[in-house]
């Protein structure tokens, strides 16, 4: 692995903790992040001073410092890259930049794509919460007894209907952000994703386990609401607002006991859209 490489994969993981630690701050506004913060200081403690300061500086603006191309272009803004830009990032052989909006660049080996297809869900898509979900995306009965169980159920979701094209490849994703720090959080929610899933806006899941089951959050709670999302790049910013605006509802008990006591799919979106009506628009 050159030094190029090395220093891309320790802004990926630099990045994928900052990003943690906002969505913590953005769920669990009085949680203690200590330890998280800790981790961010040491893993960017030996970063070069100018690729430290630029990376600190982008971070400032948005949640994505360092990005993928995706198609030949920026998965950042969006930009168009030259075919001699896209051939010298895939090489490594030195940091490359956006021209447009000064994202540092990295080639995945794989991106993870969803199929590109146009779906109607009917009008209520076009506004609220659902712009980011629909029908066929609730599931009223996670059966799962295990984190990575539920979690598999939800990604299978995903894939079955077209917002991905490989759950396996997702829930290994999936499962590789809960090792970061868990998306568990109080009141038996959690907010599971994959970031960087390019093609299509942000979708999201809605899973119910009566039950509930452990998923690493505070305490011994046991986590029974999920709300499990793909995130495209350019997404990444709006995500932290919708994050927030979910946790912010469902830490009532009402708008909870509602999901909880939903008894088909049909009555989940039900609920769902009048619990998020007023704050989501």
């Amino acid at each position: 692995m050159t030094t190029t490489h090395k220093l891309i994969n320790q802004l990926i993981q630099l990045q994928e903790l900052v990003v943690a630690n906002m969505q913590k701050k953005a769920s669990m506004p009085k949680a203690r992040l200590e330890e998280l913060e800790k981790s961010i200081v040491t893993l960017g403690s030996d970063l070069p001073q100018q690729v430290k300061s630029h990376f600190n500086r982008l971070l400032q603006k948005h949640p994505e410092a360092i990005v993928p191309v995706s198609s030949g272009t920026c998965a950042g803004c969006g930009m168009a890259l030259t075919k001699s830009l896209v051939n010298s990032v895939h090489k490594a052989d030195q940091m490359h930049r956006c021209l447009n909006c000064a994202r540092f660049l990295y080639y995945p080996e794989q991106l993870i794509e969803r199929e590109r297809t146009n779906r109607v869900y009917g009008e209520a898509r076009k506004t609220g919460i659902g712009r980011f979900t629909s029908p066929e995306l609730m599931m009223v009965s996670l059966k799962g007894t295990t984190a990575e169980e539920v979690l598999a159920e939800m990604c299978g979701r995903m894939a079955n209907e077209g917002f991905a094209e490989d759950g396996g490849q997702l829930l290994d994703l999936a499962l590789q952000r809960e090792a970061i720090v868990s998306t568990a959080v109080d009141n038996g929610l959690a907010f599971p994703h994959v970031r960087g899933v390019e093609g299509g806006g942000l979708s999201m899941v809605v899973g119910i386990h009566k039950k509930g089951v452990k998923f690493g959050g505070p305490g011994r709670t046991l986590t029974r609401i999920f709300f499990f999302m793909v995130i495209p790049t350019a997404t990444s910013a709006f995500y932290l607002k919708l994050l927030s605006g979910l946790a912010r509802i469902f830490r009532e008990k009402e708008p909870r006991e509602a999901l909880l006591t939903a008894k088909t799919e049909e009555d989940l979106w039900k609920v769902l859209i009048k619990a998020t009506k007023q704050m989501i628009k």
